[in-house]
């Protein structure tokens, strides 16, 4: 147990150092898809939640879980949803709770919600998993399964092992650098559509479905300044403008993995 909450600490402490970048970042978001990597996975996963969204009537209950800095859980209410954000980073709600005080922001944690069973019809959690291990994501699905009413869905990305860009060495090269410095990293989930699946099913999900978005090399490009990712990003997208795979393996290779699954 108490590895399990230095892997928390961790990811909280990640999310903390982070929260003022991802308020730039939304606030930059209405200056478009090209902005930089980060919002051109956005607007690909964006076009997913969307379709999701809207198969649920009209003020069905939504968990941003993972909200940050609250920038979608507003999106999520514009659409006439009710919704609730959940975070466990502290400056992260802080920020979200300034920017819209119309929408309850709750502290917690994935693996341990602070919600009735049955309680929602989505839950919806973008780059959230991802920062935590194997064991802390699979006590974060059966409380989602727990907190999801019947038929109610869920919609979590994850990091693909195998993405084009390398992401998986360049994170186990980061956290060995830090070992011999003696500082631990924050742990990362590496997974693939299969592995989610097979899982999935064992905790009881039904209707289950993987979809991979964005060439992962875009966030190559983008290292080498905006202009070259931009110009790289509208090349890619003259052989594949929605860059979605849903029933090719090359969701696997992909910078996002979308699951969707139904309780």
């Amino acid at each position: 147990m108490s590895n399990d909450k230095e892997i928390i600490k961790r990811a909280v402490e990640r999310h903390d150092i982070d929260s003022s970048i991802f308020q730039g970042r939304y606030v930059n978001f209405t200056q478009g898809k090209y902005t930089d990597e980060f919002i051109y996975g956005r607007y690909q996963m964006f076009e997913e939640i969307d379709r999701i969204l809207s198969s649920l009537p009209k003020g069905a209950k939504v968990l941003d879980l993972g909200c940050g800095t609250g920038h979608f859980s507003t999106y999520i209410k514009t659409l006439c949803y009710e919704v609730t954000g959940l975070d466990p980073s502290t400056k992260m709600l802080d920020y979200a709770r300034q920017n819209f005080p119309e929408i309850t922001f709750v502290e917690g944690y994935s693996n341990a919600l602070p919600f009735e069973d049955n309680t929602f019809d989505l839950i919806i959690s973008i780059e959230v998993l991802r920062y935590l291990d194997t064991k802390i994501v699979l006590e974060s699905y059966e409380e989602i399964y727990r907190t999801l009413k019947p038929n109610g869905k869920m919609f979590i990305t994850h990091v693909n092992t195998l993405a084009t860009e390398g992401y998986y060495i360049f994170y186990h090269l980061k956290k060995l650098a830090h070992s011999f410095k003696g500082k631990e990293y924050h742990s990362a989930y590496f997974t693939s559509a299969n592995k989610e699946e097979r899982t999935l099913k064992k905790i009881g999900f039904k209707n289950i479905s993987c979809i991979g978005r964005m060439f992962a090399t875009v966030r190559t490009g983008y290292k080498f300044g905006k202009t070259i990712g931009k110009t790289y990003a509208k090349l890619l997208e003259k052989f594949n403008p929605k860059q979605r795979f849903e029933k090719s393996h090359f969701k696997n290779f992909t910078g996002h993995l979308i699951v969707i699954a139904e309780k």
